[in-house]
């Protein structure tokens, strides 16, 4: 257990919101399937009531929030806001989760299709995110707005989203590297990120 303040700098701005200025928390640590030893910091602080041994289960379920969030800020590129007021920022957001709602209720369909497609000899098959939000990005306005027949719209997107699917290699573990270059990081950033906005 151990109390964390706030930065001298930010004292002021804490106080003027009303927030505490300083916080008790529980440093958590767990062996992760890999053997990596990681540690966590949670507000959970009776250890009667939170064992130790079950935060990695309660890890693990926030894993979906946080690629969800990942997708969100890498893909949809959610944090390139498209004006500086509350009111930009709020719209942003708001059709970004939209559009991730959309993909996920359109796509599931297709998937649905593809696992049925799948013999036991063949790996399988999954709808290609990076294509489904480029298609539907290009379609939200008919499915939403024109006066096109949703049931088009929505029959001609499952038609591109089966269009590319990838394989699913379940046990496949490639190694992350750490800290990539700057000049690597900036590559990937300029030409090889696929980004939806």
């Amino acid at each position: 257990m151990v109390w964390l303040f706030a930065p001298s700098d930010q004292k002021a701005e804490g106080r003027r919101l009303g927030l505490p200025l300083k916080m008790k928390v529980r440093f958590v640590s767990v062996r992760l399937p890999s053997g990596e030893l990681e540690v966590l910091a949670t507000s959970l602080l009776e250890e009667a009531l939170y064992p130790t041994e079950e935060f990695l289960t309660v890890y693990h379920w926030r894993w979906g929030h946080e690629t969800f969030h990942l997708m969100l800020k890498g893909r949809l590129e959610v944090e390139n806001f498209s004006g500086r007021t509350v009111e930009a920022v709020r719209q942003d957001v708001q059709a970004a989760v939209l559009l991730a709602n959309l993909e996920s209720v359109l796509s599931e369909p297709t998937q649905a299709a593809l696992t049925e497609q799948g013999t036991p000899q063949t790996q399988p098959l999954q709808v290609n995110r990076s294509n489904s939000y480029h298609a539907l990005k290009f379609q939200v306005l008919d499915l939403l707005y024109r006066e096109i027949p949703a049931r088009q719209v929505i029959h001609q997107l499952m038609k591109l989203f089966q269009g590319s699917p990838v394989p699913v290699r379940p046990k496949r573990k490639v190694p992350r590297r750490r800290r990539p270059s700057f000049h690597r990081s900036y590559h990937f950033q300029r030409r090889i990120k696929k980004a939806v906005f």
